[in-house]
Order: structure tokens, then C-alpha cells, then sequence
């Protein structure tokens, strides 16, 4: 597990001609059980797991004012540690309205084989024409969870601490 730059992404795909890249990115505020399962199922599409965490101006773009919850070198830092994931790297903020222009970037220098996206994700459509263009498999998996996990997410976490605070008052 290796914390590299994002300008270190195209060393990589030179280091690992041979073998296949998956690719991944997400936001990864306040890891849990439900990311580890993520990563895992994307490791199993390859050789090499590369994860981007969104940077801090991304998230609060995307996410609003109150997000992210940890920074992002926390969020990196935890994401880095994580047994499935061989490289990961925030990504920059880049000064363009597209949020998505920093995954065109990163296919652009990565070259990865496959790049997995959870169902819900935002603008899946413009995700699979950029796969196109780039001639990246695209797996868009079904989030799921054992039953004992009930159904963790970022959301319901933060939720959850929301009803404590409020049972408390």
C-alpha cells in the first residue's frame, strides 16, 4: 500500500504494462465496512487497485459546506492502510466546472483496464462514455452487505450520531 501523487499515476501504468489496473474513486468520508467490502470486490477485477479519494474542495462542492467530516489526509491515510487497495492518491482540485474532469484526468495519465462504480453513483451515463473513449471496462456493481452490517453508510453513521446528540439534549 503506497500513497502517491497524482502526477505519479502515469509511472504506474508504465511499472505495470503487463498487468491489469482497476481503478476506483469516491469521497471515502468516515471509512467503513461497507467501503472495505467495496475495495475488496474491486480487487478481485485485477492485478492492481488504484483508489483516488476525492480532495476536500471537491467534496464540499459536491457534498456541501458540512463535508467532508474528516480531511483529506485522514481519509488518504485510512484508505492507504486498507489491505485491498495497492495505491491510492487524493485528487487534485482542478479549477473546472465539470466534476467529473478529474477522473478524465486521471484516466488520461493512468490508462487503467477497469474503473468499478458503485450503483448509485452521480453521472453514470458521462462514466461510461469517458470508459468508451479511453477503452476502460466499466463494472457498475450492486451495493450489498452482510444482513449484521445493517446496510452501513456514510449517511446513516452521520445520522446516527445526529439522533444521539438530539436524544441528549
Amino acid at each position: 500500500m503506497t500513497q502517491i501523487n497524482f502526477e505519479d499515476l502515469n509511472g504506474l501504468r508504465t511499472k505495470f504494462k503487463d498487468k491489469k489496473i482497476v481503478f476506483c474513486s469516491g469521497s471515502f468520508d468516515l471509512t467503513h465496512a461497507g467501503h472495505i467490502l467495496f475495495f475488496e470486490d474491486c480487487k478481485k477485477f485485477g492485478d492492481i487497485l488504484i483508489v483516488s479519494v476525492g480532495g476536500d474542495k471537491l467534496l464540499k462542492k459536491n457534498k456541501g459546506d458540512l463535508r467532508p467530516i474528516l480531511n483529506e489526509n485522514i481519509r488518504l491515510k485510512t484508505i492507504d492502510s486498507l489491505k485491498p487497495v495497492d495505491y491510492c492518491f487524493i485528487e487534485p482540485p482542478f479549477d473546472n466546472l465539470n466534476t467529473l474532469y478529474g477522473l478524465e484526468k486521471t484516466f488520461n495519465l493512468l490508462r487503467p483496464n477497469i474503473y468499478v462504480i458503485n450503483e448509485d453513483a452521480f453521472n453514470i451515463e458521462y462514466r461510461k462514455d469517458l470508459c468508451k473513449r479511453y477503452n476502460v471496462i466499466l463494472f457498475i456493481l450492486e451495493r450489498h452487505c452482510p444482513k449484521e452490517f445493517e446496510g452501513i453508510s456514510t449517511t446513516k453513521i452521520i445520522d446516527k450520531i445526529k439522533s444521539l446528540k438530539d436524544i441528549s439534549n
